[in-house]
């Protein structure tokens, strides 16, 4: 995402801008997915397909050198479109009560919940790969907390500006 133009603009306007602070780093998370989903949703209605890549993150200074992208602005992930030479199923997603909560966080479900989406998802990936991929969502996130850590973005953000302050 774009913090400098942000940075920049305030500071053409007079502020005495501070850079590098923990929220910059999430506001410059969310907008884009913001701006991604809409434009997903804008694309699947015209019967295009989309793709995030959050693979980008495994090189960010090999993308952002690639992409020219100055100091406070950073890769998030990528996102392809196009028309679909297939019609597959939409993938599952965790059941709307496990992620949609009112008045406060509730997870006391949440083992029961996540067992019945993991039946959902082995089936999903057996179909879709005819047989070849026998594994569930639990077992599809565990790199992301073992093996898949990108310990490297933290220096990567720090390089782009954003120390967390």
């Amino acid at each position: 995402d774009d913090m400098r133009r942000s940075s920049n603009a305030a500071e053409r306007a007079g502020a005495d801008v501070v850079r590098g602070t923990s929220e910059q780093l999430v506001v410059a998370s969310v907008d884009p997915a913001l701006m991604a989903q809409n434009v997903a949703v804008a694309a699947e209605s015209e019967g295009l397909g989309i793709c995030y890549i959050g693979g980008i993150r495994n090189n960010p200074t090999e993308i952002s050198n690639l992409l020219k992208l100055p100091e406070g602005v950073y890769p998030v992930f990528g996102m392809c479109l196009g028309y679909p030479d297939q019609n597959p199923e939409v993938k599952p997603r965790l059941p709307v009560e496990s992620v949609l909560m009112e008045d406060y966080y509730r997870d006391e479900r949440d083992e029961e919940q996540v067992s019945g989406f993991d039946g959902t998802m082995k089936r999903y990936y057996l179909e879709r790969s005819g047989g070849n991929k026998n594994t569930n969502w639990s077992e599809q996130l565990k790199p992301l907390f073992t093996t898949k850590l990108r310990p490297h973005m933290q220096s990567f953000l720090q390089s782009k500006g954003f120390g967390l302050k």
